[in-house]
């Protein structure tokens, strides 16, 4: 009604100009009035579309930051928080914060030292799993006929022995196609195939570039469900530094459905 208000100050102070209830002039304001009034609304919570938890626009917004959705309202809402909140930087305590604003508070970022003094790395052959690629293993033999043995290694160096495991065993990259058949729980980058990263080198001046994401204490995993997986692992790869390759203490879970199961008696 304000609006409404504002018109009827400006008419001319006589009888014929009155606005009563019933009259014709009352009504043509009153319409006159509705659309400069929903204008003034919409502009009052402008905003609010620059905060995650109140925007209108909330598909312009995920739009805009490239985001997939996923889940109802609530979850995209606090997904489209943590891109929000990345607003630069590459400090272990700034991409924890991001982690947080994103919805994974049990999810904690650490370092690639064990301790400090004296400097020792953390190897994370300890934390990860070898690479398991294909529908068999590599065997010393060719992947095609007539499978003559010998020649496999010359074919695919990629199956050779590349170091010892931390039980003194040769680590062994079986990569006789591109299908990834295990969680190597490290990522080095992402595509849009089944790959499995290149193995862990066992040269330990490469340690310092491995950064950790499990529990609060070290050596915990965190727990997540399966469908935020692709979420995190998308937004620890564009948080950390290109140098790094980063090992994921995650022990993905089936998603919960949650059924309310209570039961109405009003109408018995």
């Amino acid at each position: 009604m304000l609006f409404f208000r504002v018109l009827t100050h400006l008419l001319p102070r006589a009888k014929a100009w009155r606005v009563t209830v019933d009259k014709t002039l009352r009504k043509y304001l009153l319409g006159l009035a509705g659309t400069p009034e929903a204008f003034k609304t919409y502009v009052d919570q402008v905003w609010e579309d620059a905060f995650p938890t109140t925007t209108r626009e909330l598909a312009a917004w995920e739009t805009q930051f490239g985001i997939e959705r996923y889940g109802g309202t609530p979850e995209r809402r606090v997904a489209l928080a943590g891109e929000w909140a990345a607003t630069g930087g590459q400090s272990p305590h700034y991409i924890q914060t991001v982690l947080h604003a994103a919805g994974f508070t049990n999810v904690f970022i650490h370092e690639w030292w064990a301790s400090v003094d004296p400097w020792v790395a953390r190897d994370p052959r300890l934390y990860t799993n070898i690479p398991t690629i294909g529908t068999w293993q590599c065997t010393g033999y060719t992947s095609g006929p007539p499978f003559s043995p010998a020649n496999a290694l010359d074919d695919q160096p990629q199956c050779s022995p590349y170091g010892p495991d931390p039980f003194g065993e040769p680590y062994t990259q079986a990569q006789c196609n591109r299908f990834l058949a295990n969680d190597p729980r490290y990522l080095v980058n992402k595509t849009l195939t089944d790959e499995a990263p290149p193995p862990i080198p066992d040269d330990e001046s490469k340690f310092p570039y491995f950064l950790y994401f499990g529990a609060e204490t070290f050596g915990d995993d965190a727990t997540l469900f399966e469908s935020q997986r692709e979420r995190f692992e998308r937004l620890i790869l564009k948080l950390s530094p290109m140098q790094h390759w980063l090992v994921t203490m995650i022990t993905y879970t089936p998603d919960i459905e949650v059924f309310d199961d209570s039961f109405d008696d009003s109408f018995q």
